[in-house]
């Protein structure tokens, strides 16, 4: 759950430095944002394991088959061999925003946010799992894309601190993006809940679903909203902590959300 976890936090965080506008943005954001996406990348090359890949919704006893197990081990390795490529190309693009060499360091945008967009596509087609591909894809990268533009977004909001003549247009592009992320994972959690039985949840599960909807969907779309609203009055601090108290929210939504998958096989 981890390993897949970090995918998604570090293959959001690269999709938002590729669609944002980053003309407006100082050099030394991206320099700091690419060692942040080296640790989450050389993590996953440690933690991803064949493992990560099966087991979805399924009981205690029964076995992966030997077909799901190989597909597994294949997209583990490549998962291994597009985060490291990740990991390489960060290394040395956060020496190009250090120096302020804008034509390398975009570049390496582009290859870091391809390598972790194709990383989220073979983790949702070699995966062990009964939901359709399409439901898969659609909320990986809901969440992502949810879990990315709320971290970038509050990272943003600090960098402010320290360039406060910088231009709040980053930060409010940042609002319509995160509700539009929100509500595509809430379709697609409206979607893995008519799936299921309700009736079958115990109250642990409840309990995990009501933080994955309220924290993890609702959160993100209701920081959207007051974002944009406190940018009014150029607050970039008050506009900072929302989206910290959310990013949190977010987080365990997501954790929640790994949880009742790997019970129900389900995007929920």
């Amino acid at each position: 759950m981890i390993a897949l976890f970090v995918l998604k936090l570090a293959a959001g965080i690269s999709l938002m430095w590729l669609l944002m506008p980053r003309r407006e943005v100082a050099d030394g954001f991206f320099r700091i944002q690419m060692l942040v996406v080296l640790g989450l990348t050389v993590l996953l090359v440690l933690a991803v394991e064949p493992a990560a890949l099966t087991g979805f919704g399924r009981s205690a006893v029964t076995a992966a088959s030997e077909r799901e197990l190989a597909t597994a081990a294949t997209g583990a390795e490549w998962l291994r061999k597009l985060a490291f490529a990740a990991a390489a190309v960060a290394w040395p693009a956060h020496i190009f925003w250090k120096l302020g060499r804008r034509t390398p360091g975009t570049l390496s945008i582009w290859i870091i946010s391809l390598s972790l967009t194709a990383a989220l596509v073979v983790q949702a087609v070699t995966a062990a799992r009964p939901a359709p591909l399409w439901l898969q894809l659609l909320a990986d990268v809901g969440s992502a894309t949810v879990l990315g533009a709320t971290l970038t977004a509050m990272l943003l909001g600090h960098w402010y601190l320290t360039t406060p003549t910088m231009s709040l247009q980053p930060l409010r592009w940042f609002c319509p993006v995160l509700a539009v992320a929100a509500l595509v994972r809430l379709a697609a959690t409206l979607a893995g809940i008519a799936e299921i039985d309700l009736q079958t949840l115990d109250l642990i599960r409840w309990l995990w679903l009501s933080l994955r909807v309220l924290g993890g969907v609702l959160g993100p779309l209701l920081a959207a909203i007051l974002v944009r609203s406190i940018l009014q009055y150029r607050n970039t601090q008050s506009a900072t902590g929302v989206l910290f108290a959310i990013l949190i929210l977010v987080f365990m939504g997501e954790m929640s959300a790994a949880l009742l998958e790997r019970d129900f096989g389900l995007p929920l």
